[in-house]
């Protein structure tokens, strides 16, 4: 497995991530544990799931397997619903429930909405790093354009920075290109 950093955190993860979604809707717990035991043997250290992922059935399962692991990987979940400051504030504590952890690596939001208030979402995430929930914050299907906006909001106010935009790009969705 090839290693990189990831952004400008400092942090090396593994190349590929792997994706929990499927995780308690497809695949039970046992055969979500053999997956991630393999994914784990072949080196893989950055592990991706949601809140909203069967509706946190998914983030339940991973709870349970994780024990014993935990420490070498790099665990990344999503704001449930709302970019709202309370559930920006709220669903992190429900994940961690979910998880049995006490922080994850990288938090973000998932979808951008309309209604967004920037400086709330902002100081909410900043929030969530100060108390130790998330080592770091990002954002999913962020247009550039609005990503750098936060950032500059989090860089006025001395708060965390989005450190990643989880946006999908393969060979048949190459939408980013544009």
């Amino acid at each position: 497995m090839k290693y990189v950093a990831f952004g400008n955190s400092g942090e090396m993860v593994s190349q590929m991530c792997l994706g929990t979604m499927m995780f308690g809707s497809r695949c039970d717990q046992a055969e979500s544990d053999r997956i991630l035991g393999a994914a784990v043997e072949r080196g893989i250290t950055f592990i991706d799931t949601a809140a909203m992922y069967g509706q946190g059935k998914t983030e339940e399962i991973l709870g349970e397997i994780l024990k014993g692991r935990r420490d070498k990987l790099f665990i990344t979940t999503k704001v449930h619903t709302g970019v709202d400051g309370e559930t920006i504030r709220t669903s992190i504590d429900a994940s961690l429930k979910r998880m049995q952890i006490d922080r994850v690596d990288l938090y973000m939001i998932h979808w951008p909405q309309v209604g967004m208030h920037p400086v709330e979402m902002m100081e909410a995430l900043n929030t969530v790093v100060t108390q130790g929930k998330a080592r770091y914050v990002g954002f999913c299907n962020c247009p550039a354009w609005l990503f750098a906006h936060y950032n500059s909001i989090a860089t006025a106010n001395g708060w965390a920075k989005l450190v990643c935009n989880q946006v999908p790009y393969n060979l048949l969705e190459r939408g980013i290109e544009v």
